[in-house]
């Protein structure tokens, strides 16, 4: 955090803003979670009164977003954590930069680009990518279990990609297209899925959690 950053969050404290609900990044701020943060109309009224070029935003998207995020990572940080996040301007990393921003000041994370200075990677999976790997062991008669890694924070495993380009549209962030990747047949099969089941991608992750659980008791 850079000292321009550091007044930004100083005056938001005068103000009774709780900046561990909010997301400083590149010269904008983003509501984790509008009662919690308790920045009122008033107080960014204040607020502007100082920063007046700082745009406050309110999101519902964003905040539901937050939510899924804070119940996962918070089983998978501990304070001073220092966590890499790639910088390859894909909507996933920019939403990631931005949703892990508040941490720094919840845990004393440190945030890096720097491979090799990080304890922890962050990975950009998000709950398509799982599911899509679960059907895919499931179509080669593969066993189907859990893939999460040791020292990797998974934030965005109950995210469903439609949110993050959802969210991305609504920003100003210049952000680069992902490759894509040739998964028909696995959309195919959840699409149909989810006529049956609702929420049929949480229902198959709860399962492999379910499954795995059951493993490590044998």
């Amino acid at each position: 955090m850079n000292d321009d950053e550091r007044n930004i969050i100083k005056t938001l404290n005068k103000l009774g803003v709780d900046t561990r609900y909010i997301s400083l990044y590149e010269n904008k701020i983003y509501i984790n979670n509008i009662k919690f943060s308790r920045f009122s109309r008033k107080k960014e009224d204040d607020f502007h009164q100082t920063y007046p070029d700082i745009d406050v935003i309110r999101s519902k998207l964003f905040q539901k977003i937050c939510v899924k995020v804070s119940r996962t990572v918070k089983s998978q940080i501990k304070p001073r954590d220092v966590l890499y996040i790639s910088d390859d301007s894909t909507p996933k990393s920019l939403l990631l930069n931005v949703v892990m921003e508040p941490y720094k000041r919840k845990y004393g994370i440190t945030v890096t680009d720097d491979f090799a200075k990080a304890n922890k990677s962050v990975s950009s999976m998000c709950i398509n990518d799982f599911v899509n790997e679960y059907v895919r062991l499931m179509i080669n008669a593969n066993r189907i279990t859990g893939c999460l890694e040791e020292n990797v924070v998974y934030p965005l495993i109950h995210i469903d990609n439609e949110w993050i380009n959802d969210w991305i549209k609504t920003t100003d962030l210049c952000y680069d297209l992902e490759d894509e990747f040739d998964d028909e047949v696995e959309d195919e099969i959840i699409e149909f899925l989810d006529t049956k089941i609702p929420n049929v991608r949480e229902s198959i992750m709860q399962s492999v959690d379910y499954l795995d659980a059951i493993d490590r008791k044998i």
